[in-house]
């Protein structure tokens, strides 16, 4: 079989490629999914999108945010968007004294969790006593809290593997070979340049490009042609709660500043618990995902839950209905790392989270990149080679 442009991974980021490639190109464009699309990293994906970040990732997400509006008003699927903003609270004294100090200084440097980005002016400081001054927040204890940041312009996607399939449906309509339960054994290279990929089931695919967009696979793949990727993982274990009464009240998603734990509703009758240990590249290590486990570890189940009953206690008799663990790929300075690597015909598209909310973008410099040979409008900030000791084919 021959081929033009060929994708490893159908979650977002190579549903996204396949999209932006089917509207510039006739050429064939093939995508191969291991599973069933959208069905392991996008799946178990929070799935939040909120204007935090620096320059790079505001203007990637304005792009992502435009299209979104585009596919939502005339929607292949059923993708949905909720709306609640983020609190961040903080529990100690001390802490909540920086934030406010943090917030009157202003700037665009990053602030633990919370970051400042470029929607700082919507960011605003809370005393923990005017909490529930401000906010209608019935089923939250206050009295915990010394302090908070609630930045209202953050939502939730609430189906993000719908939001792959509306990609993937307009990728179809423009032809893309759609190919799931197919994973890629091997990417075939001539010299410095990759030729191609042979399938599990060994059938062999002639390509002028091999997009990898493989999630936690990414950096197995590109090892396997002799790219490192600075890319390392960390866990992403997710609970997902049920209460015995629902509550009528429609809650911020809420961040505890001094923990990993965050707290968000999914729907009607669900919560979820998320773990993020934040950006500790230096700490962090390599983790496989064919043989994680799909439990949470028993110390940050006990954890999230004790720290939620404490902040809503309302939530402290629900029942865990579900858990995941999936795996977080984090880079060195937090962005993202798409494009051309140092084997030509090899392009990679490995994120720092935030793969629902960037992911558009990412299409869009791929497409530009292999379709135009231009590096696009990212590319300093996201390409490889502005790492040292990295470079790709073009430098």
């Amino acid at each position: 079989m021959t081929s033009k442009y060929g994708i490893i991974g159908g979650g977002i980021a190579g549903a996204s490629i396949a999209y932006h490639l089917s509207q510039r190109t006739d050429d064939p464009v093939v995508l191969f999914e291991r599973q069933s699309p959208a069905s392991e990293t996008t799946y178990k994906s929070v799935a939040q999108y909120g204007f935090y970040g620096d320059e790079t990732q505001y203007r990637m997400k304005r792009y992502g945010m435009k299209l979104y509006n585009e596919f939502f008003r005339d929607h292949r699927v059923n993708p949905r968007y909720t709306s609640m903003g983020i609190l961040t609270v903080s529990t100690e004294p001390d802490n909540a004294r920086r934030m406010q100090e943090a917030i009157q200084k202003g700037g665009d440097s990053y602030f633990g969790k919370m970051g400042m980005g470029f929607d700082r002016d919507l960011v605003e400081y809370l005393d923990g006593g005017e909490i529930k001054e401000k906010l209608l927040l019935p089923p939250v204890d206050d009295e915990p809290i010394k302090g908070a940041l609630f930045r209202p312009k953050v939502g939730y996607m609430d189906r993000p593997q719908e939001l792959a399939y509306e990609f993937l449906e307009r990728a179809k309509e423009h032809g893309v070979d759609v190919h799931s339960n197919t994973a890629v054994a091997e990417v075939t290279t001539e010299g410095d340049q990759a030729t191609g990929v042979i399938t599990e089931e060994g059938e062999e695919i002639e390509l002028d490009e091999v997009i990898c967009a493989a999630g936690p696979w990414n950096t197995e793949i590109a090892e396997s042609v002799g790219v490192e990727l600075p890319v390392k993982h960390t866990m992403a274990p997710i609970l997902v709660l049920q209460p015995d009464d629902q509550s009528d009240y429609t809650l911020p998603a809420i961040s505890h500043f001094e923990s990993p734990y965050a707290f968000h509703r999914r729907s009607e009758d669900e919560f979820l618990i998320g773990y993020n240990p934040g950006d500790v590249y230096d700490d962090a290590g390599r983790l496989d995902p064919n043989t994680m486990s799909e439990k949470v570890p028993e110390e940050i189940r006990n954890e999230g839950i004790e720290l939620l009953g404490k902040l809503v206690p309302d939530l402290i008799d629900a029942k865990v209905v579900e858990e995941w663990v999936g795996i977080r790929s984090i880079t060195p300075d937090k962005n993202p790392v798409v494009g051309w690597t140092e084997l030509e015909g090899f392009s990679i598209a490995a994120f720092h989270t935030s793969g629902i909310q960037l992911a558009p973008a990412v299409g869009k410099m791929i497409a530009t990149q292999v379709l135009d040979d231009d590096p696009g409008d990212y590319y300093e900030n996201l390409s490889i080679a502005r790492f040292d000791g990295y470079t790709d084919y073009r430098t």
